[in-house]
């Protein structure tokens, strides 16, 4: 699917006249391609507006299916069984003005291929004979990060696996510079390469041939291709834009590269023109500060809309008034990748950014020092740092949005002290530390784009940035060209103008109901439906909500595929699945256990078709106030009703499934248990959460479940029930009360005073859940940080007290997610809590 744009773009230069089905793919004046952000929106989120008994405009839904429908087809039956590998590496480097004078192997060359080229090869950069230490700030997740948040470690092993076994050398590299000449002269558009050609010259050395560069004052980007794909590679475009000073000078800004990457044919069929993926690479620099986060912002959408390229190679500034018709926007790709300074990296159906997005962290300086050094020694913080980061925070909202970026687990890059006042991790005391250079990228749907690593270069010191890498795994299909392009004809043959016909079309559903049976908090249950054509022309069908503004189904259930197109007697399955996360449960815990809906399926200039579905949701004492808790006479699976609970009045003193949790571990589990230290199985946690809302015993260890497994799943299983409170222990509203304790006796007296206070928590006056859980868990956590083998070890080594502090603090203390109450400093709530535990 994400070859088929470029294909109408040629297509249409032939003759649009010849074809005038194709009009639809070019009624856009500026162009010939759809954008990826509208490519990667869902596509029924693209029909019109429509509910039950309103059905929307049928007619523009069924063109917009269907040529989703042929685009998909005609790639998926021209594909030949060859798969074609595009091994790309991308690395942003602000160099902050100086010369290199650095082996740069360390961010060029994987591991791997250092390692295995180690006693043979010598790196015709190496510029002296330095010697350079191992980096000790790369770090793999801390055990609470892996715990807490176990795709991290996933992604760090599969990182490193990628790394160490068949990725080797790039096919392609894109490096993208950022301050390459701070020279006064340098903030006019200069058309001096000295400082592109100093930095080409340490580059190109045994990596490959250019393939293209573009230059723009300080900024830099270059794509150096192996000798072997030079030929796959065409039609290379480039262009750029200023966004510095008066908000164009070349200060700060971006560079775009667009090029064709067309796979060779398979040996079988020699001949065969194979269809082209079109890539674009971007290399921006941001403006810089911590209060610059607006300007950033708009510098990110000025520049996504003055990124424009030319026609026929031609290279250039696009300005609003010359992006007409026959400029490509940097979005009109198959992948897009940005290099930023600071930015986020992202592949969108092939365009990338490299840029220096100078993305800031909204901490104090303080705590970011302290948490990197907190991380540094063994309680790894890249977590909590990155919930502080501007970019991470942006993305979401006014800048970034649909791009992805891969787990960062390296700690800031920027900015690094040279010859000035620096702290003992090299940061300069000046400056916040702060991810400011990243990689970002968006694909298209259907591109089969995997990245493997994502990592800093600490070992090159040149600058007070350090350089970032990230690599990119592309598995292309190769496709037949005319195939392809005979399939877009005979389908739209077929196809075209049945909307027209005045017939009505007919559809079948089997089953008409759904029975799910019990469905239980966390586990999925999956059903299938299966939609039948039974008319003479073809249909599109869609589901839709009871009300235009009414979401399609309930949060506890989802349909897959939404909207279809199905040909004569034609059919396919949908696929109705149950799941109830936190969100869902909080609503499902006050509501009936019997759940009912109806779906119900439009066919377009057709009638509605309606699909009972129901279920026995099963109470879980997950995503509850404490509160309610305290209330439950029985096992909360036991419940009739929301509402049968014991009166205020004779309120349990904590609810019994946090102390059972709690008082199991404060029976099994020695001193040479690490509670903490190893992630859970999945199934054994099903278990755990079962007997809590049944009231069953929990299971004990047996041969084919080791110990430490069960003291895995047990602990990891209060965690999760902790942070699943609606309310948390400390509420928000809080927060700054209590981190303004400077000892232990004030800790405690804020203790007393408000968090064990009833009235300020918000809960019944009879009610002391809250406060007894509070001393129960950090006894708890008191006594398992007394059992402290590092006590005895090397002082560098951090306490166990301190990384439960960081564990709970952050649930315990949860951020208010609607902002009405600000967020307080992380190193506060484990100092905080640390009074209590330490």
């Amino acid at each position: 699917m994400a070859l088929i744009f470029y294909h109408f773009q040629v297509a249409t230069s032939r003759s649009s006249s010849s074809f005038t089905w194709l009009q639809a793919y070019y009624s856009e004046p500026s162009s010939q391609c759809l954008d990826l952000r509208l490519r990667n929106q869902p596509l029924h989120s693209r029909l019109s507006p429509a509910c039950a008994g309103l059905p929307g405009d049928d007619a523009a839904d069924i063109s917009i299916v269907r040529r989703e429908w042929i685009e998909q087809t005609a790639t998926k039956q021209a594909s030949t069984n060859s798969i074609q590998r595009l091994k790309i590496r991308l690395g942003s480097f602000n160099v902050n003005g100086k010369a290199p004078s650095q082996d740069l192997s360390p961010w060029l060359r994987s591991s791997a291929t250092q390692q295995r080229d180690e006693a043979g090869w010598i790196s015709p950069l190496k510029l002296s004979p330095i010697k350079f230490t191992p980096d000790p700030l790369h770090q793999r997740p801390t055990t609470s990060e892996r715990y807490l948040h176990p795709e991290l470690d996933e992604s760090n092993s599969r990182a490193r696996i990628a790394d160490t076994q068949g990725f080797g050398d790039p096919d392609l590299f894109v490096l993208g510079f950022q301050e390459l000449d701070l020279s006064t002269e340098a903030l006019l558009y200069t058309t001096s390469t000295l400082k592109e050609d100093a930095w080409l010259t340490a580059i190109f050395a045994a990596l490959g041939e250019k393939l293209a560069s573009r230059q723009l004052v300080g900024m830099l980007l270059v794509i150096i291709v192996k000798k072997a794909f030079v030929s796959c590679f065409s039609d290379i475009q480039s262009c750029d834009a200023g966004a510095g000073i008066m908000g164009f000078m070349g200060n700060k800004g971006a560079t775009a590269i667009r090029l064709e990457y067309t796979p060779k044919p398979p040996s079988d069929s020699p001949t065969m023109a194979c269809r082209p993926t079109i890539l674009t690479f971007v290399n921006a620099h941001l403006a810089a500060f911590d209060e610059m986060v607006d300007r950033r912002n708009s510098d990110f959408q000025e520049l996504s809309g003055r990124l424009a390229f030319l026609p026929n190679g031609s290279n250039g500034i696009a300005t609003p008034n010359s992006v007409t018709g026959d400029t490509c926007s940097i979005y009109q790709s198959d992948v897009v990748f940005w290099m930023v300074r600071p930015f986020i990296v992202g592949l969108w159906d092939a365009d990338v950014f490299d840029v220096d997005l100078n993305y800031r962290l909204d901490l104090p300086d303080g705590d970011v020092r302290t948490l990197l050094s907190w991380h540094v020694s063994g309680i790894e913080n890249i977590h909590n740092l990155l919930v502080h980061d501007q970019a991470t925070a942006i993305r979401m909202k006014k800048a970034f949005a649909g791009f992805t970026e891969y787990p960062i687990t390296y700690i800031p890059t920027y900015r690094f002290a040279s010859g000035v006042s620096k702290d003992y991790l090299g940061y300069d005391v000046k400056r916040k530390p702060a991810w400011t250079d990243r990689i970002l990228h968006m694909t298209s749907p259907g591109m089969n784009l995997k990245q493997s690593t994502y990592r800093s270069h600490p070992e090159i010191t040149i600058s007070d940035h350090q350089p970032v890498s990230a690599d990119f795994d592309v598995s292309l299909a190769v496709v037949d060209e005319e195939q392809y392009e005979r399939l877009l004809l005979e389908l739209h043959h077929d196809l075209a103008g049945f909307e027209s016909s005045g017939r009505t079309p007919k559809v079948k559903i089997q089953p008409i109901s759904v029975e799910f049976g019990n469905i239980v908090y966390k586990r999925s249950v999956r059903r299938e439906l299966v939609v039948q054509n039974d008319g003479d022309i073809p249909c599109v069908f869609r589901f839709v909500g009871t009300g235009v503004d009414e979401p399609v189904v309930p949060s506890w259930l989802r349909v897959e595929p939404i909207v279809g197109l199905l040909r004569p007697h034609e059919s396919t399955t949908v696929t109705v699945l149950t799941y109830v996360d936190n969100e869902s449960a909080a609503k499902l815990n006050l509501g009936p256990s019997r759940l009912e809906c109806t779906l119900i399926l439009h066919t377009a200039l057709g009638k509605d078709h309606f699909i009972a579905v129901s279920g026995d949701y099963q109470y879980t004492c997950f995503a509850n106030t404490l509160e309610r808790l305290t209330r439950l006479a029985t096992p909360i699976r036991k419940l009739k009703s929301p509402e049968a609970l014991m009166p205020a009045g004779k309120a349990m003193n904590a609810p019994r499934e946090i102390m059972r949790l709690i008082n199991w571990m404060m029976t099994n589990v020695s001193a040479n248990d690490e509670l903490f230290g190893h992630p859970a199985k999945g199934s054994l946690c099903n278990v755990i959460r079962e007997c809590l809302d049944t009231g069953d015993e929990f299971p004990s260890a047996s041969p084919n479940e080791e110990h430490c497994s069960l003291v895995a799943a047990i602990a990891s299983t209060l965690v999760s029930f902790l942070d699943s409170l609606t309310t948390p222990l400390v509420p928000p509203s809080l927060h700054a009360r209590c981190l303004q304790a400077r000892d232990k006796d004030e800790a405690f007296e804020v203790a007393v005073l408000v968090i064990l206070s009833h009235e300020l928590i918000g809960v019944s006056a009879n009610c002391v859940g809250p406060r007894k859980v509070w001393i129960s868990l950090v006894a708890f956590l008191h006594y398992i940080a007394q059992q402290d083998s590092s006590k005895d070890s090397s002082p560098n080594v951090p306490s166990k007290a301190l990384r439960l502090a960081m564990m709970f603090a952050p649930i315990l203390l949860r951020d208010d997610p609607t902002g009405v109450h600000p967020k307080v400093s992380p190193v506060g709530k484990s100092d905080f809590l640390l009074h209590f535990i330490g």
